[in-house]
């Protein structure tokens, strides 16, 4: 027993004074540790027998504490150069490692895996099933609407070059899917070309998110890739289109104006179904200061949410309470000031998104004090006649096929003759 004590006394000395000497430390150790001829007296032989099996279990426990000792001797003037003392630590350690418990061995090893931290915005936005009980017995696009509702930032995967131009005086804001090509060349080829009017600079620019739509089975990604390197007027963020997802569309060209667009002026934001007389917009905008507030359309005043089940536009009273929205232009076309831009994008950050994107920008005109102008030559509401003396005297028309897009612009390049200033519309 007396040498196991002096067999600990050791391995605490060697752990204590691990800088001493090595050689102090062996000579005590062997003085300590000597072994002479043991005198056993003569007993009984059950005594005899105990005191042997005490012997063994003594030295036993001296033996491994002289490979524990030399263990930690070995491993404090371990040096890692040396390769074959590396497997053999290397291989120690795994012992120890896999003689514990599977839960500490795996927090072990996920502590040292993470991957570097990832900002907030960019990190995918996770949906939230809390309120499906509130949306259990509608349709689909309802339920994925509260469950993404609060994610509001997506990444660029196309981005226009329209804003490189320091002074754009009226810039063309279409929205439009994937699937719409032939509305947005339409455009192109009518209205929506880039011109001057009496020297200021027209600009246009579509928006788009990503579309499921496939055409003979093919993706539309590579016709909005190609119209992009073609024409460069596209701006695609990474979230799926759907009726509802249009105010985000909005929210997002809101935060990318902001951000890009500094030096335009003023603002036309349209759908992809519209005729724009453009000539009549900037004579229009020339009694305006860009840096005022502007927000002129086809006013709806004192309307409510639509509380039919069936309407396209059906809004629970979850979503909005028994009261009138706020006065909005018509979301087929109106105009903005670039400081208006700027105000409702902040205004946004204070309000949940709501489904019907035009209402949406009344509610955040209203939050940021932006009073809504009627104006009779934004008409987003109603059938017009295919008349050039009338859409010489409007500014928007909605709901126009590109067909007849390309039959008013060719009316209105054949009018040669003064209209009736009488004419009523």
């Amino acid at each position: 027993m007396n040498r196991l004590f002096s067999l600990t006394a050791f391995g605490i000395m060697v752990y204590r004074n691990k800088c001493g000497s090595i050689l102090a430390l062996g000579v005590k150790f062997a003085c300590n540790l000597h072994i002479g001829p043991q005198e056993v007296s003569i007993e009984p032989r059950s005594l005899q027998m105990t005191a042997v099996s005490n012997s063994m279990i003594i030295q036993t426990m001296e033996v491994l504490l002289i490979f524990v000792i030399v263990l930690i001797v070995g491993l404090m003037f371990f040096n890692p150069a040396n390769e074959k003392k590396a497997h053999l630590v290397s291989y120690f350690r795994n012992i120890v490692w896999n003689s514990k418990p599977m839960t500490q061995q795996k927090s072990s090893i996920d502590t040292n895996i993470l991957p570097f931290r990832v900002e907030p915005n960019s990190a995918p936005c996770h949906p939230k099933w809390e309120f499906n009980r509130l949306t259990a017995d509608l349709t689909q696009i309802y339920k994925d609407f509260m469950a993404y509702r609060h994610c509001r930032y997506f990444p660029i995967i196309l981005q226009a070059n329209v804003c490189m131009e320091n002074d754009i005086y009226l810039l063309l804001v279409i929205k439009t899917l994937a699937e719409h090509a032939d509305r947005r060349a339409a455009i192109r080829c009518t209205w929506g070309q880039e011109i001057s009017v009496d020297g200021l600079a027209v600009r246009r620019v579509f928006l788009l998110g990503q579309s499921e739509t496939r055409i003979h089975s093919q993706s539309l990604q590579a016709l909005v890739d190609h119209e992009i390197k073609e024409h460069g007027d596209i701006i695609q963020w990474g979230f799926r289109e759907s009726f509802f997802n249009v105010t985000l569309k909005e929210t997002l060209f809101w935060k990318w104006f902001t951000e890009e667009c500094q030096g335009v002026k003023f603002i036309l934001k349209g759908d992809d179904d519209i005729f724009v007389n453009v000539e009549n917009i900037v004579q229009y905008l020339k009694k305006f200061n860009a840096s005022q507030d502007l927000y002129v359309g086809d006013v709806f005043r004192g309307w409510f949410p639509v509380r039919v089940k069936s309407s396209k536009y059906y809004i629970p009273l979850f979503l909005y309470e028994k009261k009138p929205y706020p006065p909005y232009a018509g979301g087929g076309g109106y105009l903005l000031s670039g400081k208006s831009i700027w105000k409702l994008y902040n205004a946004s950050k204070f309000e949940e998104l709501f489904p019907i994107d035009d209402a949406f920008v009344g509610i955040c005109a209203q939050r940021a004090k932006i009073e809504v102008i009627s104006h009779q030559g934004f008409r987003t509401f109603g059938k017009i006649p295919y008349d050039p003396c009338v859409y010489r005297m409007l500014m928007v028309i909605h709901k126009v096929t590109p067909n007849e897009l390309f039959l008013i612009w060719s009316l209105l390049r054949k009018v040669t003759n003064p209209c009736s200033s009488s004419l009523k519309v």
